[in-house]
């Protein structure tokens, strides 16, 4: 089981919060998430989870067996329509209609349209790599001071890693109290768990930020300093901070979720 959990930490500890407002539709909320991709990318989290089990079963040195175990769980925890569900209902009851609209509206104008499509390329093995190597040895063609202040700028108003943040530290917390209050285990052993998460929450911060602006730099490559002052200052916007924070709010909940339906199906298994 210890091995199980390292290799679920493993997979996601590389991957601001605002008042409800309330009032966004189901069809507005829906209508969002797939024009920003976001239902797509939920779609992919179970791939994505398989190819990295397959990626790392060597170095993991499990028994088929518990493989198994481990990877029916995860496909159990994050299967994408309570994960859909839990998103949508964020963004109903936290994004303002008025925001919703607008951020519509950027996401369907060419611009928009652009940066959605290459945000959609992250997942894709090369585009992971160039970032990898990025983040790890620094290549790739260096960026400017006006453009490292851009992903910077993108990065405050978006809150993208703090809500990543947020959210792999939800799912460690997810994970565990599933698992230790299925097996029985005392609440000092809880507790003692949790407050490891929480002494480890600043060198997760560093690494979240780290790996961000190593993804921004490739991703957003494409966008010419003009373009992306255009999306840095939607993001900077009242109706881009909304909408941003109610939609990565909404996705790290629905990991939490996940997380935690996943280490009660471990726990299941294990008994």
């Amino acid at each position: 089981m210890r091995r199980i959990l390292f290799t679920l930490l493993l997979l996601f500890s590389t991957s601001g919060l605002t008042a409800a407002y309330g009032g966004t539709s189901s069809a507005q909320a829906d209508e969002l998430m797939d024009v920003s991709g976001m239902s797509a990318q939920v779609d992919d989290i179970p791939l994505m989870i398989g190819m990295t089990l397959q990626q790392q079963q060597a170095q993991l040195q499990m028994p088929d067996w518990q493989l198994q175990t481990l990877s029916d769980a995860l496909e159990a925890g994050f299967d994408p329509q309570p994960m859909k569900s839990d998103i949508r209902g964020h963004l109903e009851s936290n994004l303002d209609p008025a925001d919703a609209e607008e951020a519509l509206a950027w996401l369907e104008s060419p611009l928009g349209q652009r940066a959605t499509e290459l945000e959609g390329r992250t997942g894709l093995p090369a585009v992971q790599q160039e970032i990898m190597q990025r983040l790890q040895s620094g290549a790739g063609e260096p960026l400017s001071e006006a453009r490292q202040a851009l992903i910077e700028r993108f990065d405050e108003a978006t809150g993208a890693s703090e809500m990543s943040v947020e959210m792999v530290v939800g799912i460690q917390r997810g994970l565990l109290t599933a698992i230790l209050r299925a097996a029985g285990a005392p609440a000092e052993q809880l507790d003692a768990a949790l407050g490891q998460v929480a002494a480890a929450r600043a060198q997760i911060q560093a690494a979240v930020e780290a790996r961000n602006k190593a993804t921004f730099a490739v991703v957003y490559r494409d966008l010419s300093d003009a373009e992306m002052t255009q999306y840095v200052e939607f993001a900077e916007s009242e109706s881009g901070r909304a909408y941003h924070q109610a939609m990565l709010q909404g996705f790290a909940k629905a990991m939490e979720a996940a997380a935690k339906r996943s280490g009660e199906a471990m726990a299941a298994a294990d008994q």
